[in-house]
């Protein structure tokens, strides 16, 4: 029989070892988890739609994307669609009368409402969004064409493919009983945006990214398989041209 001490080491001992397997088997979980979500996000780099061409005569897109946040920017009124019947001017606490284009994302709610710039940023909260399906929201602000620089590339497509593109982003928004769009009081970044309640859960596979490029893949432009990445939705889009860049700016100006 061994003495008391002898056995206080021995339970002290096998406690440490018991302790390390979980810590190693804990590690190697993680380790496959974030394996396999970079095997996913490679493989899903792949392009789809690739007979996409531009539609030389169509309705110029923007797709933005920042390390924070990624968004649709679209003409305010054309033929199809005046975005002002959507979203009115009592919607803004400030004129938006000289806005060209109206900028649509949708995210995850907490980190939507909390982190408008890194200087907001937290990691629980980053955490949260990414590792556990968390409730959305739609943002929604009337700016002017985007420059066509590393945050924002643009591309021209067909008036059916933006009526299936509008169709997309007003299926995002949650209603209510009497299907109007909920807006979220209180909450903006400045005089000009707006939040709405919207439909859907966020996670790592299922990002703001994602969102922006479901919906371009889903009109027929060429796209990754998935894009929960920034800037992933950028990859196939049509080079920039100094023509095209030339046409934003006169917009801008």
């Amino acid at each position: 029989m061994l003495p008391k001490s002898a056995e206080v080491t021995t339970e002290r001992i096998s406690f440490r070892q018991r302790l390390n397997r979980w810590l190693r088997r804990i590690l190697l979980g993680l380790a496959t988890l974030f394996l396999s979500y970079f095997l996913i996000v490679l493989v899903g780099l792949l392009p789809t739609n690739n007979d996409f061409q531009p539609s030389a005569d169509g309705i110029e897109i923007f797709v933005s994307s920042s390390a924070i946040h990624a968004d649709l920017v679209l003409p305010i009124k054309t033929d199809i669609v005046n975005w002002r019947d959507h979203f009115s001017a009592e919607c803004f606490r400030g004129n938006t009368d000289s806005a060209t284009h109206v900028s649509i994302g949708w995210g995850d709610r907490g980190f939507f409402l909390e982190t408008e710039t890194w200087e907001y940023f937290r990691w629980s909260t980053a955490a949260k969004a990414l590792f556990w399906p968390t409730g959305t929201c739609m943002h929604v602000e009337m700016t002017r064409a985007p420059w066509l620089d590393d945050d924002a590339m643009g591309v021209k497509i067909s008036g059916a493919q933006y009526r299936q593109l509008v169709e997309y982003i007003l299926s995002s928004f949650g209603t209510n009983k009497r299907g109007e769009k909920t807006r979220i009081t209180g909450e903006a970044y400045n005089t000009k945006d707006v939040f709405f309640d919207a439909k859907g859960k966020y996670h790592c596979l299922n990002t703001c990214n994602s969102w922006a490029g479901t919906g371009m893949r889903s009109v027929g432009v060429r796209m990754p398989w998935i894009t929960p990445l920034p800037k992933t939705a950028f990859l196939y889009l049509p080079e920039r041209t100094e023509n095209t860049v030339g046409e934003v700016r006169e917009t801008v100006e």
